[in-house]
């Protein structure tokens, strides 16, 4: 049984179809991208999943459990945190107290959330900063603390929305060994990204929307040389070069 299985969710804005008929799964402990062009609905999916959105139609479970239509806290309680294309931390909070706050999804306890925070934030490598505002950091570090808020919930699947996203080269080189150190600690994760460089050789499966569809899935080599997804996504630098006559 996979950890997420995503079968036939469709949603539907007016007139609008955002995702149309998506089915996937994600097996414990892999990293799975989730990639295509702006507007593909790749954000609307994982708001479906993460229970910001009710499905249209579809069902969506996580375990087993079937979590079509919960509320985010619930789906939080039940193993499933993510992050936001637009970062989202707590301006006025010290980076310590803005993990605390996800730590307090699985603990009462003030001195227990803060234990949690404390080892997440040395895992993320945030130490230094745990006592700054969320006002004075960077969009990286911005980045990173909502990034172990989530993990302070004590996730099995962790999604990621565009945690790439404005970094510099070093620092995307930092992330991708972070997230690889993530799904070393027993979390699945599961990323939206626009960064070919970054999701290809770190994903074990990539999926690819197109206008609401799903037209490709399969392991990174396989959707490189997809003409589909080179037509709609990659363009012409992914396509394989030829050698010899043709």
């Amino acid at each position: 049984m996979a950890l997420l299985e995503v079968d036939g969710v469709t949603k539907q804005f007016d007139g609008l179809v955002a995702n149309q008929d998506v089915s996937f799964h994600v097996e414990e402990g892999e990293i799975v991208g989730l990639i295509g062009p702006n507007g593909a609905g790749k954000t609307t999916l994982f708001n479906c999943i993460s229970g910001f959105f009710p499905p249209t139609r579809g069902t969506i479970r996580l375990d087993g459990t079937d979590i079509t239509g919960w509320a985010p806290e619930r789906v939080v309680h039940q193993g499933l945190a993510r992050t936001f294309q637009v970062v989202r931390t707590f301006p006025d909070l010290t980076v310590r107290e803005n993990v605390m706050i996800g730590a307090f999804a699985r603990t009462n306890s003030t001195a227990q959330a803060r234990r949690i925070a404390d080892e997440l934030i040395a895992f993320t490598g945030l130490a230094s900063r745990a006592d700054v505002l969320g006002a004075n950091l960077t969009i990286a570090d911005k980045k990173r603390v909502e990034l172990t808020r989530a993990l302070a919930t004590g996730p099995r699947l962790l999604m990621l929305d565009e945690v790439m996203a404005g970094l510099t080269p070093t620092e995307r080189v930092q992330a991708v060994e972070l997230i690889r150190a993530i799904r070393e600690r027993g979390v699945t994760v599961l990323l939206v990204e626009h960064v070919m460089e970054v999701v290809m050789p770190i994903s074990h499966r990539v999926i690819v929307l197109d206008s609401g569809r799903k037209i490709a899935e399969g392991p990174p080599a396989a959707i490189v040389e997809n003409p589909e997804v080179i037509a709609a996504y990659l363009g012409e630098k992914y396509r394989p070069q030829r050698t010899g006559e043709d």
